[in-house]
């Protein structure tokens, strides 16, 4: 389906906020640019830093609303006036990047300025950040019982969470703005008709009633744990909390919101303060009829927050899974987190490591998972977190595929497996492991445990999709990652769109590919010369080929430039058989011959 880029909306809210703000620091943001420029952490070559220049210096005199993909690939990227910001993708690619750049500097050498500068998805409107940056004993754990480096200074992790939190954040507000639309009620009965006539549930935030931060935080809380116990009701499927949490039951119709989301039920709730405690409305609802089926009220003691808490998620769990739907199997598990400030950290840390492209990612990720052990070192997160992070830094070529280091990860697997027995994320690294290997089927098998234990998570039918392309079998793939899709509709950070894409290529639905891997361009998800090669073979099976020129022309200028993408590397680590990957080596092929004529 055909998507126009929803940008004007987005700008049009950034500029309405702009007119309001106080003036911009003009002398400290062309500070804050030289200090990039001269850092050898920023790595934008000089057209992004053109780019980047040229964005700042519009916005800065009150010339924003020309921020179009037209008059950046005019006035910036070098593009004739006929250029057609529509067809040719080069911009959008481009700001990609540069957004990839200006993360990882401020996760590196920028950690510490005052002034954090980026891209927002959806706008090419840069946004400015001044903080008050103080200085901390920096946190450096001793490494020498993981992986044995030396010499890698780890930025402070406080410093580091805030900023990553920031960047999360600014993306995800943006995005759900504009893209929160999208999700039509023909797309939730599609996602739907994957599962059958299986409950679907999302588990909305809970409305803290009062403007207490507690109450929020704990609200939050609950409605975490409760997602979390649900997904591993057998026969039970349970939308992730990324894809609800930020909706608000002040702002949009919660039901209405989880229809979009492809729910077939939603739980809602309300949180209140009173003199001694909590009290906790909480209601199932049919997103179809409408109506109420089912309610409850919970009260706890302030003293007993955390404790309680976990209880009522547990009672909520457990009643809504065996009174509501009895022919299900509830196995809900021990396996919880005793304290929050060791699950946001957790969960920054796996978000970091997306994409798995860069070493000082895994370096951050890896700082701030043994940190969570020493938290919580009875709790199988932090180990299952370290042994899944580290397989993805050696699965794509960034620490060595030996004997020794793949011990090490299978020891952190196998110690969160002890603890808990439906550890997701230890599960997949065990199957990562064996692709390591070269072993495509026990992994499949690592795949499908992970899907049984935890049948609403996202990130095991994701894994186990990829893991049928790598064995060579992408008709077994599209299944796995359509689920994972629909437990997760708002997903950027993931490359399932793409994986689905390359899946249903490679299966030969070469039209739907071309759509699914669109449809990941224009949510703003990952994107490189990897895809162009799959758009460009696409286009290329169906006879179109003006719109395979296209793709090779964007992907040659792109080379031409300097910008070379190990495709054959990162195609190896897909797919496991050679005959598959072909076609797309001609494709990158002819565009590095149109890149020398130019």
């Amino acid at each position: 389906m055909e998507r126009t880029q929803p940008t004007d909306t987005a700008m049009e809210s950034q500029l309405s906020e702009r007119k309001s703000a106080p003036p911009l620091e003009q002398a400290a943001i062309d500070e804050q640019l030289d200090r990039m420029f001269e850092s050898s952490q920023f790595g934008a070559n000089d057209r992004r830093r053109a780019f980047l220049k040229y964005i700042v210096d519009e916005t800065l005199a009150g010339h924003a609303d020309r921020l179009k993909g037209y008059s950046i690939g005019v006035s910036v990227l070098g593009r004739s006036e006929d250029f057609d910001a529509t067809s040719d993708p080069v911009v959008r690619l481009e700001a990609r990047r540069l957004r990839r750049e200006l993360e990882h500097y401020y996760l590196t050498d920028g950690s510490n300025d005052p002034l954090v500068i980026t891209i927002p998805k959806g706008s090419y409107v840069p946004s400015f950040e001044f903080r008050d940056v103080t200085s901390a004993p920096s946190d450096k754990p001793d490494r020498t019982g993981q992986r044995g480096r030396s010499g890698w200074r780890a930025p402070n992790w406080v410093v580091l969470l805030l900023l990553t939190l920031l960047m999360a954040v600014t993306a995800f507000m943006l995005f759900q703005s504009f893209e929160t639309e999208s999700l039509s009620t023909d797309q939730a009965t599609t996602d739907n008709d994957l599962w059958g006539d299986l409950p679907i549930v999302a588990v909305m935030p809970f409305n803290p009633l009062g403007n207490s931060a507690v109450t929020s935080v704990a609200a939050r809380g609950i409605a975490e744990d409760i997602t979390t116990d649900l997904a591993r009701v057998q026969g039970l499927r349970v939308i992730s909390y990324a894809s609800t949490a930020e909706l608000s039951d002040g702002a949009v119709d919660l039901i209405d919101e989880g229809r979009k989301l492809g729910a077939t039920h939603v739980l809602r709730g309300s949180l209140q303060t009173m003199a001694d405690g909590y009290r906790l409305n909480i209601g199932l609802v049919d997103t179809e009829s409408r109506g109420e089926i089912w309610a409850k009220r919970f009260d706890y003691k302030t003293k007993d927050r955390f404790d309680t808490q976990t209880e009522i998620s547990r009672e909520i769990s457990s009643t809504f899974s065996i009174e509501l739907f009895p022919e299900l199997t509830s196995r809900i598990e021990d396996a919880r987190w005793t304290r929050r400030d060791a699950r946001i950290l957790y969960q920054q840390a796996l978000d970091i490591i997306h994409p798995p492209s860069d070493p000082s990612r895994f370096d951050a990720a890896h700082t701030l998972l043994q940190r969570v052990v020493r938290l919580e070192p009875d709790a199988p997160h932090g180990y299952a977190g370290l042994a899944f992070a580290e397989a993805h830094r050696t699965w794509f070529g960034l620490a060595s595929n030996t004997d020794e280091t793949r011990d090490l990860i299978r020891q952190n697997a196998e110690i969160a497996l002890e603890m808990d027995t439906a550890s997701v994320r230890a599960l997949l690294t065990l199957g990562i492991l064996e692709i390591l290997m070269g072993n495509p089927q026990p992994a499949i098998n690592f795949g499908e445990r992970a899907v049984e234990q935890e049948p609403s998570s996202s990130l095991a039918h994701g894994y186990l999709g990829m893991f049928f392309l790598y064995a060579g079998k992408p008709d077994l793939a599209i299944t796995p990652l359509k689920r994972s899709l629909s437990l997760d509709p708002l997903s950027i950070r993931r490359p399932y769109r793409n994986m689905l894409g390359v899946s249903l290529f490679h299966a030969g639905n070469y039209r739907e590919s071309l759509d699914t891997i669109q449809e990941n361009l224009d949510l703003g998800g990952p994107f490189g010369p990897h895809m162009m090669a799959y758009q460009a073979a696409g286009n290329a099976a169906l006879e179109q080929f003006d719109q395979e020129s296209e793709i090779l022309e964007s992907l040659a200028a792109m080379i031409a430039e300097g910008e070379t993408f190990p495709l054959r590397r990162w195609l190896e680590k897909v797919i496991y058989d050679p005959k598959m990957i072909q076609p797309l080596l001609d494709e990158y092929e002819k565009a590095k011959a149109l890149a020398d004529t130019r």
